[in-house]
C-alpha cells in the first residue's frame, strides 16, 4: 500500500470518529455484480484489452443526516479481469489485467416520501492490476507483472429503504484507471452495474 493510500484511509477514519461523536452515523454496503472494461496503452503485444466479467465492492464511512445525506467513504472494488488475443506467430498468445483498487471520496443521497432514495458518490482511486500473458505455443509461458496508478471514479444509484438501518438498490459506477509498471502503462475506464446492500449504525 502507498503512503498517499495508507494517508488517505487514516484521516477518513479520524474524521468518521469525529463525526459520529456528533450524534452521526456509521455505514457499511457491499455490492456484487458486473463489470465491463477496456484498458488501451502498451504491455507487450497487445494494447486493447476489453472484457465483462464478475465485480465486487465494499464501502465503510460516515454519514451527515440532513434532507440531504452527505458523507464521505472509503473502500476496495473489485473489477474483474479484461484480455486481448493476438498471433505471434506460430503461437497464439492472450493477455490477462485483473484489476482492483482503494478508493476515497464522498457520497450523496436524497430520499424521496418512503422508501425510494437516489445517490451519486465519487472521488480518488488507487488501482492496481496484475498482468498474466498465455502463451498457446512453442514459447512456453510469459512472465507476470504489476502495474499501479491513480484514478479516479464516479456513480449514480437508486433503490428503497428496507427498514430505517437497511437499504437495497442498483448503482452504476464508473472507474478511470491508470497503471504503469512491470513493463506496462495501461489507463482506460471500467464501468460496474451492482445490487448493492447498506446497513446504517
Amino acid at each position: 500500500m502507498s503512503r498517499k493510500l495508507a494517508a488517505a484511509c487514516l484521516a477518513a477514519l479520524m474524521l468518521s470518529s469525529v463525526v459520529h461523536a456528533e450524534g452521526n452515523v456509521y455505514f457499511v454496503n457491499g455490492a456484487l455484480g458486473a463489470s465491463d472494461g477496456h484498458l488501451d496503452g502498451s504491455y507487450r503485444y497487445g494494447d486493447r484489452l476489453r472484457g465483462t466479467d464478475a465485480a465486487g465492492a465494499v464501502r465503510v464511512g460516515v454519514m451527515w443526516q440532513d434532507p440531504v445525506d452527505r458523507g464521505i467513504e472509503v473502500g476496495y472494488v473489485d473489477l474483474g479481469q479484461v484480455s486481448d488475443r493476438y498471433v505471434v506467430f506460430p503461437s497464439n498468445v492472450r493477455n490477462e489485467a485483473r484489476t482492483r483498487g482503494m478508493l476515497l471520496g464522498g457520497n450523496f443521497t436524497y430520499r424521496f416520501d418512503a422508501p425510494w432514495y437516489l445517490s451519486m458518490r465519487g472521488g480518488w482511486l488507487h488501482a492496481w492490476t496484475d498482468l498474466r500473458t498465455r502463451v498457446d505455443g512453442p514459447y512456453g509461458v510469459a512472465p507476470s507483472a504489476s502495474a499501479s496508478g491513480d484514478g479516479f471514479y464516479v456513480g449514480v444509484g437508486g433503490g428503497c429503504d428496507i427498514s430505517e438501518r437497511l437499504s437495497v438498490g442498483l448503482h452504476y459506477d464508473l472507474y478511470h484507471v491508470r497503471a504503469s509498471g512491470g513493463g506496462a502503462d495501461l489507463g482506460g475506464d471500467i464501468g460496474t452495474a451492482m445490487v448493492q446492500l447498506e446497513y446504517r449504525y
